[in-house]
């Protein structure tokens, strides 16, 4: 005999975006469950660099994008939640930095000058003389300019925990799906899901809406559906960490002639109290095609030749590979904002970056009020003995000694 778990709504994916659905959902009184296969956030999630865009990266060559355009409210958003007046209290979270800068070299200064003036962006960006350059432009061979821009880096692993918190009794951790555990109807309706912990644990998970938030794992249901009007893509980054000893804690975009920051760098405090430079941007884009060697000594001469005054010979350097999984675009492009669709009673989504996880989860919610769900008599028991999913590490952990 089969045992059956009961709910109103079951997210698949313990990332920003069903961790921040859950709490969202939690709130109207509809009984929700999470499940995660591996660790909460060890996918996309913990690799992120924590940077609460408003849209200025998306703007270097002096128009506001489309992208830019659809992120640019939702500084504001996290803002709110950080101070404990959101629609979700993380203000226990610690904010690494209220502050991103923009920096250019001497011969990019002109240049970018024209650009800074002429920014259509909400986001307040300004021009900082010297003596307020953030302590390691301030040293004499630096010749270029900084810009102050109003963009908050969090610690993700604190948000990670706050969010899953105060929802450990919904949240349960799972074997990795195989198409046979998704069970469909004639009209590809779910009609449940086999879920599995152990070799002796096995439960059937029966609800009104199914919501597929796993990222690279929303792959599985796409293929066992065969949706000709939904597909994925991924998009894979290089990114490059850097641990040393200068105390120079640094949250910056170096500007380049693209439309992609040069460098992109935040810092981040390793479990020995050393610093962690983290490097994305241009760097992390055109490094895809690298190994982890090459892209360390790309690191090391983009590093020389943009702080010439400090020496990196005794720095540990680590690459790794972020696979971004997003619904396909044309070409495979950067999608401008997040996406979901819903497929009978399921939702497929992506958040697209961290930053959009609140809109996401606000026009899941829009779209879930129109169908005007009540809540059913819920059943956890076959639940009650699984584990919950660990937390995942600091990425430099696992990859710095």
């Amino acid at each position: 005999m089969n045992k059956v778990v009961q709910t109103d709504i079951v997210i698949m994916g313990g990332g920003i975006a069903g961790l921040w659905l859950l709490n969202r959902l939690r709130q109207t009184g509809l009984s929700v469950i999470l499940l995660e296969s591996g660790s909460l956030g060890g996918g996309q999630t913990h690799k992120a660099q924590g940077i609460i865009h408003g849209g200025m990266k998306y703007a270097l060559h002096g128009q506001a994008t489309a992208a830019a355009e659809a992120i640019s409210d939702m500084p504001a958003i996290w803002k709110a939640c950080l101070q404990g007046q959101g629609e979700i209290d993380l203000s226990n979270v610690p904010v690494l930095s209220n502050k991103q800068y923009l920096w250019s070299t001497g011969s990019l200064t002109s240049k970018v000058a024209g650009f800074i003036a002429g920014l259509t962006l909400k986001s307040h960006t300004e021009v900082l003389d010297k003596k307020n350059f953030p302590a390691i432009f301030q040293n004499p061979q630096f010749h270029g300019q900084v810009y102050s821009l109003e963009e908050t880096v969090i610690d993700v692993y604190a948000m990670l925990r706050e969010l899953m918190m105060p929802n450990q009794d919904i949240i349960f951790k799972i074997d990795p799906m195989e198409e046979s555990h998704i069970e469909l109807d004639e009209k590809d309706r779910l009609v449940s899901l086999k879920i599995h912990a152990a070799p002796m644990q096995t439960v059937h998970i029966q609800a009104q809406k199914y919501i597929f938030t796993a990222g690279g794992g929303n792959e599985l249901l796409l293929k066992k559906l065969q949706h000709h009007k939904l597909g994925a893509q991924r998009r894979p980054l290089h990114m490059v960490l850097v641990k040393h000893d200068y105390d120079f804690p640094l949250y910056a975009h170096c500007l380049g002639l693209g439309t992609t920051p040069r460098l992109t760098i935040t810092t981040h405090k390793a479990h020995d109290g050393k610093w962690i430079w983290y490097l994305g941007g241009q760097i992390a884009e055109e490094g895809v095609k690298l190994g982890t060697e090459e892209q360390t000594q790309v690191a090391k001469k983009e590093l020389k030749e943009l702080f010439p005054w400090l020496d990196f010979s005794k720095a540990e350097f680590a690459s790794f590979y972020v696979d971004r999984a997003e619904n396909s675009q044309p070409n495979g492009t950067r999608p401008d904002s997040c996406y979901f669709k819903e497929i009978e009673n399921m939702i497929v989504a992506w958040p697209t970056k961290l930053a959009f996880a609140p809109l996401l989860a606000t026009e899941i919610m829009q779209c879930l009020s129109h169908e005007k769900m009540k809540p059913c008599i819920a059943d956890m028991r076959e639940l009650r003995a699984w584990p919950i999913p660990a937390l995942a590490k600091p990425i430099w952990d696992k990859l710095l000694s």
